[in-house]
């Protein structure tokens, strides 16, 4: 059987190289294009007619969403999303997507999802029981799988490694999160879930909907209103807890 064709697209520099990487060791599939945003995507995929697309779901300008709705039924390849979003899969399998990885994944999980296309070529999206099962697979893997001590922040051209103990806080903004050093922040592709299911409990605190702490940069706690705390950090950042999560920091700081 010939080879598949695979295009791969993504807006960071570091998970399109790590998907070469992954896909250079997996010998039935050959790298076409690495596309760099939505729109270089589905120009490649329009006049390349590869088998095989990997779709970053959030990109900017034309997401991997868009991309998948804007090929032509005549050119559409097989579709596999990654995206740090699980709340994105009905969409994706309803775009007829024959795989969903939610990143960080790992070659095997990779290699899964070509394996997958291979043997299934021409066949439509999976149906709702199949995408259930699919996520409950990938977030249990993820609950597994903790940083290693250190949480890697991409750059331009590679990861830098910030240790759990120089964590400040973490905090939502729109749909990814910020992660605040001493002096500098780290906007981040991942969800506020994601760092409580996999940064330790004994260093960190999810004190709201939206932010969690490092315990050992917590200054000075401030009794606000309503039975909630003001916790002033290391950095100077202050963030007010929860009336549920006060009572929680009551007892894992034992004052």
């Amino acid at each position: 059987m010939s080879k598949l064709r695979v295009l791969i697209a993504d807006d960071e520099l570091p998970a399109r190289n790590k998907m070469k990487r992954l896909l250079g060791k997996i010998e039935e599939v050959e790298l076409v294009h690495a596309a760099e945003n939505g729109f270089d995507a589905l120009e490649h995929i329009q006049s390349l007619k590869p088998d095989l697309v990997f779709l970053d779901i959030e990109m900017p300008g034309m997401n991997g969403l868009e991309v998948a709705e804007s090929i032509d039924l005549e050119d559409m390849p097989s579709v596999v999303f990654a995206t740090a979003y699980s709340e994105h899969a009905i969409k994706a399998f309803e775009l007829n997507a024959q795989d969903y990885l939610l990143k960080p994944f790992n070659e095997d999980r990779l290699r899964a999802a070509v394996e997958k296309v291979s043997t299934n070529r021409g066949e439509t999206a999976l149906d709702k029981e199949k995408i259930a099962q699919i996520l409950k697979s990938e977030l249990a893997e993820d609950i597994k799988t903790p940083f290693a001590n250190k949480v890697p922040i991409p750059t331009r051209d590679r990861y830098k490694l910030i240790d759990y103990e120089e964590i400040v806080c973490i905090e939502v903004e729109e749909r990814s999160v910020r992660l605040f050093t001493a002096d500098k922040s780290y906007l981040l592709n991942h969800t506020l879930d994601t760092f409580e299911r996999k940064l330790p409990q004994d260093m960190f605190f999810r004190v709201n909907r939206s932010c969690i702490i490092g315990l050992g940069h917590v200054k000075e706690i401030v009794i606000w209103f309503g039975n909630r705390f003001k916790i002033i950090l290391s950095n100077g950042k202050d963030v007010i807890s929860s009336r549920e999560k006060s009572k929680i920091l009551k007892q894992v700081l034992k004052f």
